[in-house]
């Protein structure tokens, strides 16, 4: 992480050093509830993530305010895709009823959370498989960690179906891809999101996403986000994209976490 974030934060180093901002050093946490911590304690002033553990940390410090959308690889928004054999029985949600669900990790916002709000608005509820609880009516689901997995599971039938954003579905090897079929899409959602935390100096705050929204103007800049997980450029939440998350967060929320 020191060296995928390194360049992006010496160029904002660079842009506020000018206005006497000083910008600290990368912070790397155990997990998202070491995180809050720092985040409630004022050590961490900046959080770059997806909306899943965003809503998590903001739950969890109460002091988390999201500001801007990162935009990485030129994509702003994703959507969640459903995917089963080619030849399977499987058509819509109402079909995983009974049966498997390969997702990949629980802090995933695309091949977890995502999958898990849209199987709950269908009306159907969503049980790890080794639950004793799981039961014909449930929608039973397993961890692959990583979205190669969760194809080649559902292939050789360790799983009856598989989500992951659409990103992940196109970069299948075709032998793979060949084999399956969409039969269910999300609507989309921000890829990323870049939140302060509340109560941070508003000068300093607007100081800095200036600074942010700024870093793709020249080449420095834009080698620099590239370098940050491919980040593109940042971009400010619009009305709609706040009004999209309040109506995600009761169901992304994840109790698994907590």
């Amino acid at each position: 992480m020191l060296k995928v974030y390194g360049a992006m934060i010496a160029r904002l180093r660079e842009r506020l050093a000018p206005s006497g901002v000083n910008v600290g050093d990368l912070v790397i946490t155990r997990d998202l509830d070491d995180l809050s911590q720092q985040i409630a304690r004022g050590e961490v002033e900046l959080v770059i993530e997806t909306i899943f553990p965003t809503l998590v940390l903001q739950e969890r410090s109460r002091r988390l305010e999201p500001a801007l959308v990162v935009v990485r690889r030129g994509q702003r928004e994703y959507r969640s895709v459903f995917f089963t054999k080619k030849d399977g029985p499987i058509r819509d949600l109402g079909d995983l009823r009974g049966r498997t669900l390969v997702l990949q990790a629980l802090r995933s916002t695309s091949a977890f959370a995502l999958p898990k709000a849209e199987i709950e608005r269908a009306g159907l509820a969503m049980v790890p498989a080794d639950d004793p609880r799981a039961g014909p009516a449930h929608v039973r689901y397993v961890l692959a960690l990583a979205e190669i997995n969760q194809a080649v599971w559902v292939l050789h039938g360790k799983g009856d179906a598989g989500a992951f954003n659409e990103g992940d579905w196109s970069a299948l090897p075709e032998r793979i891809r060949s084999q399956l079929r969409v039969f269910h899409e999300t609507q989309p959602i921000v890829r990323g999101l870049l939140s302060f935390r509340a109560g941070l100096d508003p000068r300093v705050r607007r100081l800095g996403e200036e600074a942010l929204l700024g870093l793709d103007d020249d080449d420095s800049g834009r080698g620099a986000l590239a370098l940050a997980a491919g980040i593109t450029r940042f971009e400010p939440l619009t009305a709609g994209d706040r009004k999209s998350l309040r109506g995600l967060a009761a169901l992304l929320r994840p109790r698994a976490l907590r």
